[in-house]
């Protein structure tokens, strides 16, 4: 008798499972729980419109169900848009949590300015001069024929993103130009007016620290203004004036 017993609880149980598992899917696809209202946080440089464009078709899908894959592809689609997440606010509104890429430096061309981000994304092509500065990039041939979220992939545009990145923060905002040469030699032009001649490397660590520590240094401040320019393409650098 024990064992009908216990056979009959498991079967109690296991209807009771799949009840309650059904309820659920009915309640999650109610209406209750469509998408009414959409929210977008974490935007600086995107229009909030133009990314409240790309979830059309959204609205009125269920909350728990709508394509979170299709619509994130879609939303990264936007040149300035990196990932998104997705975050459920009960009962009927949806979280959209943008990160954005970053522009770290200008490129000038025929028609205008480049914004790029450090893996080389054009991100926007601007008319004027933008409030954020960022140091411009000069030698640098690119077709003007490419459009906003591409990878530019241009051998020197790469090489010069590469020494930017390996910059001390404080030097960063000190850089006002890098010209790029044929053979990838690097000049670099400070806010100051001086010409800092920096070669040919991949790994630039060593040489930027050290020019932001010479160029921090009070003994050097004290005759800045007769300096012309910084060689560091030997052991020392040499301050020319």
């Amino acid at each position: 008798m024990k064992p009908k017993k216990m056979n009959t609880s498991y079967l109690y149980v296991a209807v009771l499972t799949i009840l309650l598992a059904m309820g659920l899917a009915l309640f999650f696809r109610s209406s209750t729980f469509t998408v009414q209202k959409i929210i977008v946080q974490g935007l600086n440089l995107s229009p909030e419109g133009e990314i409240l464009k790309l979830t059309s078709g959204v609205q009125g899908q269920n909350l728990f169900l709508f394509d979170q894959e299709a619509l994130s592809h879609k939303i990264t689609l936007h040149p300035l848009v990196q990932s998104v997440q997705f975050q459920r606010k009960l009962p009927q509104t949806l979280v959209i949590k943008v990160t954005e890429r970053t522009p770290v430096a200008l490129v000038v061309v025929p028609k205008g300015v480049l914004e790029v981000d450090g893996q080389g994304t054009f991100l926007r092509r601007l008319e004027s001069w933008p409030k954020n500065d960022h140091p411009v990039l000069t030698g640098i041939d690119l077709k003007d024929t490419v459009g906003p979220g591409q990878n530019l992939a241009n051998p020197s545009l790469m090489a010069a993103l590469n020494l930017l990145g390996q910059a001390p923060p404080e030097l960063l905002s000190q850089i006002g130009e890098l010209h790029v040469d044929p053979s990838q030699q690097m000049t670099m032009y400070l806010r100051s007016g001086v010409e800092v001649r920096l070669g040919q490397a991949n790994d630039w660590k060593l040489k930027l620290n050290a020019l932001f520590q010479l160029v921090s240094d009070n003994e050097y401040k004290s005759f800045q203004q007769g300096v012309r320019y910084i060689d560091f393409t030997a052991a020392k650098p040499v301050i020319g004036r």
